[in-house]
């Protein structure tokens, strides 16, 4: 297919839906088209103006409330919103602090039951090896009895008496 059957066959279809257009257009009523456009109008304005007397009257009773609305009045509505609020207040205060005290009981059991949980645990491993955990134990306290006396600058007077304290130790056991 060359390119003029391609603009050819373009313009065949543009004129037939200029024909169908044409063809519409001629079967289209305009007194129809004017009474739905007339009926179309009347439904707006009757909407427009509906809407209009309602918002004169909501206005009206605006500016009636306005006019009634006195310093007293304001006051004794303020003073009574805030004693509500102070009541709700309250009330969600102790709401609150029930729920501490209930959260607080909840904690201390849970921390109980891990503690007895630790404790068993520490006990249940102290009795599998008991033997190995008692010369761990003494090792610690000799060290630790040996960095205190050169730490002190008094302990070359204190050194002899350990060892005359050492030398009675084995005559009392003979």
């Amino acid at each position: 297919m060359t390119i003029a059957d391609q603009i050819n066959s373009q313009v065949k279809s543009l004129r037939e839906e200029v024909k169908n257009l044409s063809d519409s257009i001629k079967k289209l009523d305009v007194d129809d088209l004017r009474t739905k456009g007339t009926d179309l109008v009347a439904s707006s304005r009757s909407r427009a103006t509906d809407s209009y007397e309602d918002l004169v009257t909501k206005a009206e009773e605006i500016v009636a409330s306005a006019k009634d609305l006195k310093l007293d009045k304001v006051q004794n509505r303020a003073e009574k919103l805030v004693e509500s609020l102070r009541k709700d207040a309250s009330k969600n205060l102790k709401d609150v602090r029930k729920r501490a005290k209930d959260a607080r009981s909840d904690v201390q059991k849970r921390a109980e039951d891990v503690i007895g949980e630790a404790r068993a645990t520490v006990q249940r491993v102290t009795k599998k090896a008991p033997a190995k955990k008692a010369p761990a134990k003494k090792a610690p306290a000799k060290k630790a009895a040996a960095k205190k006396a050169p730490a002190k600058k008094t302990a070359a007077k204190k050194a002899p008496a350990k060892k005359t304290a050492a030398k009675k130790a084995p005559a009392k056991k003979a």
